[in-house]
């Protein structure tokens, strides 16, 4: 059996670096800030399923349990980053 190049157009190698950068240059503030709004809409979007659960409004068990631990690893991970960029900063200014 041969596998063909030509099969697998959406996994091409042949990004240029102008390729990769023409899209709009972001900010590493508001890439965080974005991370940080998406972590607080997954928060927000979990407590509303778990408050429509214990009122009875919905009877989906899996989609609330679901739904608070994508919340759940998304804060660990926000809290994670924050901890290694706090720790960082704080090398930078030791070296001073």
């Amino acid at each position: 059996m041969r596998i063909d190049p030509s099969d697998f157009t959406h996994l091409s190698t042949n990004l240029t670096l102008k390729d990769s950068t023409k899209g709009k240059q972001t900010d590493f503030s508001d890439t965080l800030r974005d991370i940080i709004r998406e972590t607080n809409t997954a928060a927000k979007e979990s407590e509303k399923i778990a408050v429509d659960l214990a009122q009875g409004k919905s009877t989906n068990i899996h989609e609330a349990m679901v739904s608070m631990q994508k919340a759940d690893i998304s804060i660990r991970l926000l809290i994670s980053a924050t901890n290694k960029l706090i720790a960082g900063y704080n090398q930078l200014m030791q070296l001073r």
